[in-house]
């Protein structure tokens, strides 16, 4: 069973700031520190000052980042900045957007989850995590006592019913419209006590996969289990749930770029490689969209990549035999991860012939995860890694096959497109 409550949000007063445009933001990890700054210059109160606080090299334990996104959350709550809806209820969400060429709309609503260990098979991760994001978010929590960007949850309801009621909903108007990157932006309050409880209903049966925010999740749970003697709504995290079967999630493969813990050979690199791979010729000038059609070429099951030494040179690779990648796997891993591209790259190539192991921490350093494939091919040019690995994106039944049944995917296995915006909702603990 999935508890899911409504809640009173905390929203921006528009009559204090404008436009929301002015004071949204993507998600805290894909923040660069460029558009960071540019953040903080749109506007006095952008929710990047609560998300992701500047850090100065005088920072201690009682001046820092996160008692600063403190001190402003709480000084914007006093200001009347931020203000607290009258009545609980859900928030409808939409985000139109083009993927590939068509058109599509992603409708889902924000809601307050009850955590739960993932032992007890309600709401599943599909991905492991890393310990420093997680304690960056902890002392963000801890310090402010909110929920300022949602976790992106998806569960399954092919027939539609929780579907009719946002549409529904969504007949009256947003109290936002937000164009940013080409995606339009809409929300709605759904406040219908009999309509959020046919909803609330619906997922005591359901379980919810986790699609973004596996950090984030856990560390609610985490301080959940730490405090909720002293705060009650501990209990809840915010979400943003919408539709598995819907046929509107995008997808888009993460990349790898790989800087080599030993000195790299390039020749001996591929040697190894060929144990496992049919691997194509070394060819030259190879730019993005020869690697796009290369790797969108590839027949439905089969696992490739494509392989980038920098200044063009470049190799397509197919994997022989899944099951080659069996006898590498760690006692704790399962046999069902070889269909994923993800595991037989980070078990044959990153752990077995690169020696780096993505779940040991001090292996982490040498591998970067980027969804833009020109960034990912100028970094390898300028000789800041060895190679990059250009992949296919993961395939959402698999992520949802393999969750369900407890097994986790490699880090950064798959980026759900488009991104949530932070600062429509806040979920504040009342108590």
């Amino acid at each position: 069973m999935v508890d899911i409550v409504p809640f009173r949000g905390l929203l921006f007063n528009q009559e204090k700031i404008g436009s929301l445009d002015q004071v949204i933001a993507p998600p805290y990890d894909v923040i660069s520190p460029e558009q960071q700054d540019a953040l903080y210059k749109k506007n006095p109160y952008n929710v990047v000052r609560l998300i992701l606080e500047k850090q100065y090299p005088e920072d201690d334990e009682k001046e820092n980042r996160y008692t600063r996104s403190s001190v402003t959350f709480n000084k914007w709550i006093e200001d009347e900045v931020l203000v607290q809806d009258k009545n609980h209820g859900f928030y409808v969400y939409s985000q139109e957007y083009t993927f590939e060429g068509e058109s599509v709309c992603r409708v889902g609503f924000f809601a307050r989850v009850r955590t739960e260990d993932f032992s007890a098979g309600n709401i599943c991760p599909h991905e492991f995590t890393l310990a420093k994001a997680k304690q960056d978010r902890m002392n963000l929590l801890k310090e402010c006592r909110a929920n300022f960007s949602p976790i992106f949850g998806l569960f399954s309801d092919p027939l539609g019913d929780v579907d009719a009621i946002l549409y529904e909903a969504m007949k009256d108007d947003s109290f936002t419209v937000i164009e940013e990157n080409g995606i339009i932006n809409k929300a709605w309050r759904l406040n219908d006590t009999k309509k959020l409880a046919r909803i609330t209903e619906y997922f005591n049966d359901k379980k919810i996969l986790i699609a973004d925010g596996h950090h984030r999740y856990e560390t609610a749970l985490k301080y959940c289990k730490e405090n909720r003697s002293k705060v009650d709504d501990s209990a809840h995290v915010m979400m943003f749930l919408t539709n598995l079967d819907a046929q509107s999630l995008a997808v888009y493969p993460i990349h790898r770029l790989i800087k080599s813990p030993a000195p790299f050979d390039e020749a001996d690199f591929m040697n190894q490689v060929e144990n496992y791979f049919s691997v194509g010729p070394i060819s030259e000038g190879i730019e993005k969209n020869k690697i796009r059609k290369a790797l969108d070429s590839a027949d439905a099951g089969d696992i490739v990549f494509y392989v980038y030494f920098g200044q063009g040179r470049g190799c397509f690779i197919k994997i022989k035999e899944k099951t080659n990648m069996l006898p590498l796997l760690a006692t704790d891993e399962s046999e069902e991860l070889m269909v994923l591209d993800v595991a037989q790259l980070h078990t044959i190539i990153l752990k077995n012939i690169l020696n780096i192991d993505t779940k040991e921490p001090n292996s982490q350093k040498y591998v970067t995860y980027k969804v833009d494939m020109i960034e990912a091919l100028g970094r390898v040019d300028s000789g800041e890694f060895d190679l990059a690995f250009f992949m296919n994106a993961t395939r959402v039944n698999d992520v949802r096959n393999l969750a369900e049944k407890g097994i986790r995917l490699p880090q950064k296995a798959t980026f759900f497109y488009p991104k949530l915006l932070s600062g429509l909702v806040i979920n504040k603990f009342e108590s």
